[in-house]
């Protein structure tokens, strides 16, 4: 765990500047938590979440607006998520561009949708930019400020795998002590043979004619 916080410290600001530029609030909450242990200022990663998130969306947007014929673009257009995507873009029109980035599973679609809206690029550019500065702040300050709780848990994970290996081996232990007692047991307590069995001992030799056999 330590050896992926050490990662995390030494290539920060690349993971935080590409995870924001094609995805989102995880990587924009890992800046918050360098940002928290000292590794990186708040300040630049919340620039660089910021910077990522408006260029990401940026490219999307226009990429659909130029290129909508293009095969990627298509698939997009045919998933359902897209018409949802397209009627709250009818719905909200220019402000969906700074909510859309808080609607799970949306981001793509609506981006999108936008690119092959009638919203002018101008238009997208100032509210991306106001956007995307709104999400960096909230999304960074909440790994800053719930840094020590992030922190925590990965101590502890080093704890929590040593204690499982001791559960595991201590499962193993009784298991083996049981099949072992249920096959030993009986010859250790000096029980007969026929009552570990489970039944009387049968005759063995040959019957003779005055004995009544059971009918």
């Amino acid at each position: 765990m330590y050896e992926i916080l050490g990662l995390i410290d030494r290539f920060g600001l690349v993971i935080v500047f590409v995870g924001t530029f094609f995805e989102g609030e995880v990587f924009a909450i890992i800046g918050g938590f360098l940002a928290y242990r000292g590794s990186q200022s708040l300040q630049v990663v919340m620039s660089l979440a910021f910077t990522g998130s408006f260029l990401g969306d940026l490219a999307v947007f226009l990429f659909a607006r130029y290129f909508s014929n293009h095969r990627w673009v298509q698939r997009w257009i045919r998933k359902p998520k897209f018409a949802k995507a397209l009627r709250l873009v009818d719905r909200f029109h220019a402000y969906f561009v700074i909510v859309n980035r808080y609607v799970y599973g949306l981001r793509m679609p609506g981006l999108i949708a936008l690119g092959l809206s009638s919203i002018t690029v101008p238009r997208f550019l100032v509210l991306n930019f106001i956007g995307a500065g709104l999400w960096a702040a909230i999304f960074t300050s909440i790994g800053y400020v719930f840094g020590y709780s992030i922190s925590s848990v990965f101590a502890q994970l080093e704890a929590v795998e040593h204690a499982a290996i001791y559960v595991l081996i201590g499962i193993a232990v009784i298991l083996a002590l049981y099949l072992a007692w249920r096959q030993f047991g009986p010859m250790l307590r000096g029980t007969p043979r026929n009552e570990r069995d489970g039944g009387m001992v049968g005759h063995v030799g040959p019957v003779r004619d005055d004995e009544t056999l059971p009918r």
